[in-house]
């Protein structure tokens, strides 16, 4: 696995992205990176995990409250288990986050990781202020040329499993 920073990568191999911060690789995130693995075998496809630094909630909400369950260097050696091909920290700032979704999905996933195929969550909401979802990412997947896989959410007790929900039962003890 190759990690670098978003301004390092230049490949233009198509790939299989998955997006998001991945605090604490739980099996949710488990599901997303067996199926990162799977397309990218199946299709022949580079594997790129792109997520972000720091936790997009430290950034928006001034919120240095946030207790990340995992360091960069963590997720690094949990995802070496996932033979995946590229791990993408894009430094996540204000100006970032005024991205739209259609210039997210054009300039970053598009034009820079030349994604033929995205994994995301169910919950995965993406552009300025959260304001798109898996359905604007279909129709974006139509224009730009793209499949999107959507990953179900892994329930114990009928409570789903998140990275938040996760933080706050660590920080309940």
């Amino acid at each position: 696995m190759i990690t670098k920073s978003f301004k390092e990568y230049n490949s233009i191999e198509s790939s299989v992205v998955t997006v998001g911060t991945f605090d604490g690789i739980h099996i949710g995130h488990q599901d997303i990176l067996c199926k990162l693995q799977e397309i990218s075998n199946k299709k022949k496809l580079k594997s790129i995990v792109l997520s972000f630094f720091p936790h997009p909630k430290i950034v928006l909400q001034n919120s240095k409250n946030i207790k990340l369950i995992n360091t960069i260097d963590e997720k690094v050696e949990i995802l070496k288990k996932y033979n995946i091909d590229y791990f993408i920290i894009k430094e996540f700032t204000k100006e970032f986050s005024r991205l739209t979704a259609l210039e997210f999905i054009r300039d970053i996933l598009v034009n820079t990781l030349n994604a033929k195929h995205l994994i995301v969550g169910y919950d995965h909401r993406f552009g300025r202020n959260r304001d798109a979802n898996i359905i604007q990412l279909r129709e974006f997947g139509e224009i730009y040329d793209f499949e999107v896989t959507e990953i179900l959410p892994r329930k114990i007790n009928d409570i789903s499993i998140s990275s938040t929900k996760i933080r706050d039962l660590l920080k309940e003890g």
